[in-house]
């Protein structure tokens, strides 16, 4: 056989006789076509035939991935709408302080100050915010009320606010050394301070109870807790509820009908308290009232505007009855929130008051004695209408021995004969004759005296 090898391995038979191994040559391989050529062969055309092509696994693997992730978004919607379920009807719930009892309601109303307790000053700050809104045929009357009181200073802050009518407010500042105030109406105001050696009583008692401000508002949860004794039928229920709004806090609530005051019709009124038993405010209305009543325990300080008042203001006070119409004459000291005055170059003056053509006045003093002179017997001497002269003794008694001017002192006149008829007796100081100013919530213009009015018959006559 061609190509059989010899038993000892050294010859090849060639088909015809047997020959040396090594002098056969293998046959060649045939040749083959280079793998790499191949592929460029098939690689070759035109850039427009090789445009878009990719492999299939490629696309497949791009729409997996979109079926993802939508799915994973529409997971988390469901989720997430899941977990707001569960918070604001399983969890919100049960986060909220329990509803009371009439007798709980009780118990923790006896627990807040009442107004004793904020004049004696003995807690932290107090300060109650009240904002009213009462609407009537279409026309609305806006009204807020800031109170502030602590152991040695107080604060009382008003405004009005009227369709068409503008804003007016006003602001006071009581502490044992000064009472400043600022009167605002619209983009105007005036500002003005005086200098008090102190007062009677204490700024919050002054605030408290010689203040147009509703003060009673601030503790209708005591009235409430009375009328309920007197009255055990009385509407009550407690629920949770946030306050002041829906965006509040969460908080029990419980509401009750009664009149405020005698004369008023009855009121829808609701009393919020936290989880820790705190008051936190009050809601009171009916079809045409809404009124917000907020509490705070924060520190105030005396506002910046009070640094640049006037102070070259005339006393807080008067003479109560002060015309002279008769030889003797006596009038007592009325201190605007009980402040006293240095006596210290004060001066009792007999003077008249002249009004210009726009009706301004001005006082012009004619006869003045120092009060010091004036407490052992000052002696002045007018002219009759015979150009004689006339004795006239002023005294100035200091009835509580106090050695300052204040409420309840009193000073007369005692002439020879009716020479002082139709003047005027007054205190004085280097800034002029003491007045007493208005500062409250003026009803200067004939809207504001509509809405006054309207006020009025709402909250003092109105019935359901």
């Amino acid at each position: 056989m061609v190509g059989e090898i010899s038993p000892d391995g050294n010859f090849v038979w060639n088909g015809t006789e047997w020959v040396p191994k090594e002098s056969v040559e293998p046959a060649p391989a045939p040749e083959t076509e280079d793998a790499s050529n191949v592929f460029e062969m098939a690689g070759l055309g035109s850039e427009q035939e090789n445009i878009g092509w990719e492999p299939v696994t490629e696309k497949d693997d791009e729409g997996g991935k979109g079926k993802i992730i939508a799915l994973s978004f529409v997971g988390l919607l469901i989720l997430s709408a899941l977990s707001w379920v569960m918070y604001a009807f399983v969890i919100d719930p049960m986060l909220f302080p329990d509803p009371y009892s009439k007798s709980k309601f009780v118990s923790v109303v006896d627990d807040q100050p009442t107004v004793d307790d904020v004049i004696a000053g003995e807690g932290d700050p107090w300060a109650c915010y009240v904002e009213m809104t009462i609407e009537e045929e279409g026309m609305t009357l806006r009204t807020n009320y800031d109170i502030y009181a602590s152991s040695d200073s107080a604060r009382t802050f008003s405004e009005l606010k009227v369709p068409f009518g503008g804003s007016y407010s006003t602001d006071v500042w009581i502490d044992n050394e000064q009472i400043a105030w600022k009167i605002s109406e619209d983009d105007s105001s005036n500002k003005s301070k005086v200098a008090i050696s102190g007062l009677d009583s204490s700024p919050s008692e002054e605030v408290l109870t010689n203040s147009s401000a509703p003060i009673d508002l601030c503790f209708i949860h005591h009235q409430i807790v009375e009328n309920m004794d007197a009255n055990p039928s009385q509407k009550f229920t407690s629920d949770k509820e946030r306050f002041p709004d829906e965006d509040g806090v969460r908080a029990v609530k419980v509401e009750t009908k009664m009149e405020i005051n005698e004369d008023d019709g009855a009121m829808d009124i609701a009393v919020y308290f936290d989880d820790e038993d705190n008051i936190l405010g009050t809601k009171i209305y009916n079809s045409s009232l809404d009124c917000l009543i907020t509490f705070s325990s924060d520190s105030f300080s005396k506002p910046s505007w009070v640094k640049s008042a006037d102070s070259n203001t005339p006393m807080l006070l008067d003479l109560g009855f002060s015309s002279i119409w008769s030889t003797q004459h006596n009038s007592m000291v009325d201190s605007q929130y009980n402040a006293t005055y240095s006596m210290e170059g004060a001066k009792v003056v007999i003077y008249d008051e002249m009004y210009d053509d726009e009706g301004n006045s001005t006082k012009v003093i004619n006869f003045e004695v120092l009060i010091q002179d004036a407490m052992n017997g000052a002696l002045i001497q007018p002219t009759n209408w015979n150009n004689e002269i006339v004795n006239c003794t002023i005294n100035f008694t200091d009835s509580d021995s106090d050695g300052e001017i204040s409420s309840g002192d009193v000073v007369s006149v005692d002439c020879e004969e009716d020479v002082l008829n139709g003047h005027e007796l007054g205190i004085a100081n280097e800034n002029g004759v003491a007045e007493k100013v208005s500062m409250e919530l003026s009803w200067t213009s004939p809207m504001f005296t509509i809405f006054a009015l309207l006020g009025a018959a709402l909250i003092i006559s109105r019935r359901e």
